[in-house]
């Protein structure tokens, strides 16, 4: 029996120290879903991609509002979508975001990276999620949703942007009391890097000002730290918390 064990146990210490190697970028998460409380519990997950657009010269930013949240000012992007089959989510034991542990589900946001599974597959889903596929890799579509189509920038100038990734920013296993259930929040920040042509007319949509009734708002760094756009000392509307990664900012 002794010469089992000095066998065994090599090995297994060994495998587990090659599964900690695997998963050192999320060990506490791991080590908490995986064998702490949270492994049987339903975790919500909402992964996102964001603009970061800032007006020429200025310490302004272009907000948009909130499709779902009635008069709230959020940056450019939203939720991503996923692109292949269920399969891999539904061994995740998946549900689709509903009204009482989320923002539910529409024809628009089908698909939309905004889910629950259960605690034990967290890692399994930030792995898939680094690999980059069978998802959106960035906020394209939203910057055309949400500004091309309603005509805030024209379509011409804005056909084909540049941009760049600056940070990644997560809060894992944050009891959400808006939702009530724990969530894994993901957010990547995206710089828009306008070209001469985009760069002047991102200054004339500033210069004509922010207008609500068209869904944006030209706003300052002060407000986005405040959380709320101001204009002649009174709050117009509020700014998601989420706006502060535009300033490099934690919420």
């Amino acid at each position: 029996m002794s010469n089992l064990l000095l066998q065994v146990v090599p090995s297994f210490i060994s495998k587990g120290a090659k599964v900690t190697w695997e998963n050192r970028k999320y060990l506490n998460l791991w080590l908490k879903s995986k064998y702490g409380k949270f492994k049987d519990k339903n975790i919500r997950f909402s992964i996102s991609g964001l603009y970061k657009i800032q007006i020429p010269n200025t310490n302004n930013y272009l907000l948009v509002l909130n499709r779902r949240i009635k008069n709230q000012l959020q940056p450019v992007g939203g939720a991503y979508k996923r692109m292949g089959d269920d399969s891999l989510f539904n061994k995740w034991n998946y549900k689709p975001d509903n009204r009482d542990n989320g923002l539910g589900i529409d024809k628009k946001s089908n698909d939309d990276l905004r889910f629950m599974i259960q605690g034990k597959y967290c890692i399994e889903v930030l792995n898939w999620f680094d690999k980059n596929q069978e998802r959106e890799s960035d906020p394209r579509r939203e910057f055309n949703e949400e500004l091309i189509e309603p005509g805030i920038l024209d379509s011409k100038n804005f056909r084909n942007i540049n941009h760049k990734h600056i940070r990644r920013f997560s809060k894992n296993l944050n009891w959400s009391t808006h939702f009530s259930c724990y969530e894994i929040l993901i957010y990547d920040v995206f710089e828009l890097i306008p070209n001469y042509e985009q760069k002047q007319a991102l200054i004339n949509l500033a210069e004509r000002g922010s207008d609500l009734s068209k869904g944006y708002a030209i706003v300052s760094c002060d407000n986005i730290e405040q959380e709320r756009y101001m204009v002649n000392d009174e709050q117009v509307a509020p700014i998601g918390k989420h706006s502060k990664l535009l300033i490099n900012q934690k919420f």
